[in-house]
């Protein structure tokens, strides 16, 4: 039985909240982006934090399930640690984009607005009813479309597939010397930086195809992480409050400038420090920055990060509706500063709300459901 490493919990939390601003700030009501950003362009590089996630995810996984798969991938192992990745993810997704088909239906009969139509179209549907948001090949180039409904859910249609692979590369990178991990951990820092530079320039606009590649390798980079936390043998030489310090000053300072050119370079330089990050407040201790993250406000915000990530995008998508029909204008059209920043603070707080709503009677009851329906028919 694997020991649940609090702190992680809540830095997960502090990702998705700054996804839901950077979106909400930058898509849904810019003018709020042009107001935070003449301060810092910390919240303009939120989606950065999409890459947290992935290397995040690879180091909790290879926590969880070192154990199942350090010596061997059994076809019994496999299928449960599918089953049970699937049950994690799939039953809110589902539910969220139930939700969507219904707003399509508002749309057609009280609003006489078209629905399905755009990106909102039925083939799209399809796509993300199945998790294959990412493997629509009719889109040049790089297969890049608007196949998303419920827009951050793209980034759980490449997770699943690195899902099915990430037995595999847990079994060949634990059986790795660590004396190899520094050339797999800079190797693979190398592919992502190529990967930025002949794709799109940025990490953000990395998604369909070409995103599969931006989660494994960065769940390698999770991997790699791990197998430095389990040897431990870093904190013989670095201070973990010290390097804590350092981790967050290097992500502050990336993420508060925004370089128009070298654009690449600057997304890429901020992965290592969300390795250091993660390295850093993993091991427990007295510091004021662990007391921080494992206070009960920031560990139930981490719990219901994942509820919080899919369920904002619809919040947005409702607000911009109510808005047009009720005062038929665009939302956040007449808005001054002020009112700019009481709306995203309105936005995080009926969020967090609903988070809360779909984490406990949904999330949570139809995971655990599906996973005991799943898992039963293993025997």
């Amino acid at each position: 039985m694997y020991k649940h490493i609090k702190s992680l919990t809540s830095l997960r939390g502090i990702a998705a909240l700054v996804v839901v601003i950077h979106h909400f700030s930058y898509y849904t009501l810019p003018k709020t982006g042009s107001t935070l950003s003449a301060y810092s362009d910390f919240f303009r590089n939120g989606y950065l934090w999409v890459d947290f996630f992935f290397i995040l995810s690879g180091f909790i996984m290879t926590h969880v399930y070192v154990g199942d798969f350090v010596s061997k991938v059994s076809l019994d192992n496999y299928r449960s640690y599918l089953f049970s990745r699937f049950a994690r993810i799939y039953p809110l997704h589902i539910f969220m984009l139930s939700l969507f088909v219904g707003l399509e239906i508002v749309k057609i009969f009280l609003l006489n607005n078209p629905g399905f139509t755009g990106k909102f179209n039925l083939t799209a549907l399809f796509a993300n009813i199945f998790l294959l948001q990412a493997f629509d090949l009719n889109c040049p180039p790089l297969f890049w479309c608007n196949t998303y409904w419920n827009e951050p859910a793209w980034s759980i249609s490449v997770e699943f597939v690195i899902y099915c692979i990430f037995p595999f590369l847990l079994f060949f990178i634990l059986r790795n010397s660590y004396k190899n991990d520094w050339m797999i951990y800079f190797s693979t820092l190398l592919g992502i930086l190529l990967l930025v530079a002949f794709t799109r320039g940025n990490l953000d606009s990395i998604i369909g195809v070409p995103s599969i590649a931006r989660c494994g390798l960065e769940c390698v980079l999770g991997i790699i992480t791990y197998k430095a936390y389990r040897r431990g043998n870093y904190q013989k030489y670095f201070n973990l409050n010290l390097l804590a310090i350092i981790s967050i000053t290097w992500i502050i300072v990336i993420m508060h400038n925004y370089w128009h050119h070298w654009r690449s370079v600057h997304d890429w330089l901020i992965l290592p420090a969300f390795s250091l990050l993660i390295l850093a407040v993993a091991v427990s201790n007295n510091s004021m920055i662990s007391k921080i993250l494992n206070s009960q406000l920031m560990l139930y915000i981490g719990t219901i990060s994942y509820s919080v990530y899919m369920v904002h995008w619809l919040i947005q998508e409702v607000i911009k509706l109510f808005w047009a029909y009720e005062f038929n204008e665009i939302f956040g059209k007449s808005f001054t500063n002020y009112e700019d920043l009481l709306a995203l603070g309105a936005f995080l707080m009926i969020t967090l709300f609903v988070a809360s709503f779909t984490y406990r009677f949904v999330e949570v009851p139809m995971r655990n459901y599906l996973k005991s329906k799943l898992l039963a028919t293993q025997y």
